[in-house]
């Protein structure tokens, strides 16, 4: 027998184990409640959950080396794949390390987590009093850096984890007492910087202009006031904040984030010059960590992989439609070309499936080739609408579509991924499903060049 393959295959499946164990266990954020500080904690199991554990806790303390009592003790779980609803209630976030945004903005280091960082909230699960699985909510700022092969493959090879919408977000809603803003224009629990704090690598950005001029001076508003995230045709938060969450994190981090500035649907109609000001504000707030393209060789920006953008000191990298722009901007080494963007805004659960289908198995007939592409996993406004009859609010989307891709992702599909993005991306595991994905697909990169000897049995 081949003791080196089979060596070999022994490591797979230790490193694929946590894709297929008998019964995964993990913890969500819900989309329940009007407040982040509100909102529940789901317990999941599965998928495939062959042997169902005799029951679950939920604890502030790792129950592996503490003896403090369950805070919700759940039992009597049969399906093989399943969320329940506690009334566990996920209270105000702290980072540990210096990830926290306050302190983040007045240090110059923060700790590294190679396997990321508890949050206080973990889900246990127990047939009787023999601890089965153990797993916590938790913070993953710098799981790119640590997938040490993985960072040699393009990046179009990589799943990234992302958000669509991804500046549509409320500090405090309690400011907030428009509820169509809280209901449908909301996109994410999180802001930009918390997103990329749990472990984000894509972020999708919808621009407005508010242009005007001043009646006294007759000069146009100052970049940084005028440009605005939108989301179903309103203005939601400011471009600049987002800009500089993105920089900021980068510093510290030495991740890679793809910004994505996918539409500009308010105020940029037959106006280059609106583009312009724009593209001078992203140079502005992004240009020194933003990765320059070898614009003479039409280098594809997908094609380049972590360790590439590394040492180029680029850790952000720029998607913009560069034909809007007037020349000499639309040359600009900064930008790279748009990925190609598939999503499910008007389909149902079935249509999901049925596209999925012919995306992520990257048949001939498949849209999806060898390139960087984005899957946008959403249902719209619109279409929940025109399908439904009654408004429903952008969290009732998020909980009915995320769940099921999620799962769909955890099978043979999630290793032909590239970027997933979500609305309300915390209601699933989708970070966790990206970083195993991932350490398989580093594991096939650094084996591939192993030769089989076969050794003779005595």
């Amino acid at each position: 027998m081949n003791k080196i393959l089979l060596l070999l295959m022994l490591q797979l499946q230790l490193l694929v184990a946590p894709l297929s164990a008998n019964c995964p266990i993990y913890l969500t954020i819900s989309l329940t409640g009007k407040s982040l500080h509100d909102t529940c904690l789901e317990i999941n199991w599965g998928p495939d959950c062959f042997a169902p554990p005799e029951w679950i806790g939920i604890y502030r303390e790792d129950p592996s080396v503490s003896s403090l009592a369950p805070e919700v003790h759940l039992a009597g779980i049969q399906n093989r794949t399943g969320k329940r609803l506690t009334p566990f209630k996920l209270g105000k976030l702290h980072f540990p390390g210096g990830w926290q945004r306050e302190e983040a903005e007045h240090s110059s280091s923060v700790t590294s987590y190679s396997k990321g960082k508890c949050l206080n909230y973990y889900v246990a699960s127990y047939n009787g009093t023999e601890l089965l699985t153990i797993d916590c909510l938790k913070i993953q700022p710098n799981w790119m850096a640590h997938l040490k092969e993985a960072a040699q493959l393009p990046l179009k090879q990589l799943f990234l984890p992302g958000t669509h919408a991804s500046g549509t977000y409320v500090d405090t809603y309690s400011k907030t007492k428009s509820s169509d803003v809280q209901n449908y224009l909301v996109a994410q629990h999180f802001d930009v910087w918390s997103q990329l704090v749990f472990g984000i690598r894509y972020l999708d950005l919808s621009v407005g202009a508010k242009v005007y001029r001043n009646k006294n001076t007759d000069k146009r508003k100052s970049d940084a006031d005028q440009f605005w995230i939108v989301n179903e045709h309103q203005f939601v938060n400011p471009l600049i904040g987002v800009l500089r969450d993105v920089r900021r994190f980068v510093e510290l981090s030495k991740e890679v984030v793809v910004l994505d500035f996918s539409s500009f649907p308010l105020g940029f109609y037959k106006h280059p010059d609106v583009y312009s000001s724009l593209f001078q504000l992203i140079r502005q707030e992004l240009g020194d960590v933003a990765y320059k393209r070898n614009v003479s060789s039409n280098e594809h920006c997908a094609d380049r992989s972590y360790e590439d953008l590394r040492l180029a000191g680029g850790h952000v990298l720029l998607l913009f439609p560069t034909q809007e722009l007037p020349h000499p901007d639309n040359e600009s080494a900064l930008l790279c070309t748009p990925w190609q963007r598939f999503s499910t805004s008007y389909m149902n659960i079935s249509q999901t499936l049925d596209y999925m289908r012919l995306l992520f198995r990257k048949k001939k007939d498949s849209p999806v080739q060898d390139d960087g592409w984005i899957f946008l996993a959403r249902m719209s406004f619109e279409h929940a609408y025109n399908t439904r009859r009654k408004f429903q609010p952008a969290k009732e989307r998020a909980e009915l579509v995320n769940p099921k891709v999620n799962l769909w992702l955890t099978g043979p599909w999630g290793f032909n991924a590239n970027v997933v993005a979500m609305d309300f991306f915390s209601n699933t595991n989708l970070i966790d499903l990206a970083i195993n994905v991932n350490a398989h697909k580093a594991y096939l990169a650094s084996t591939k060049n192993f030769t089989n000897i076969e050794i003779p049995v005595r």
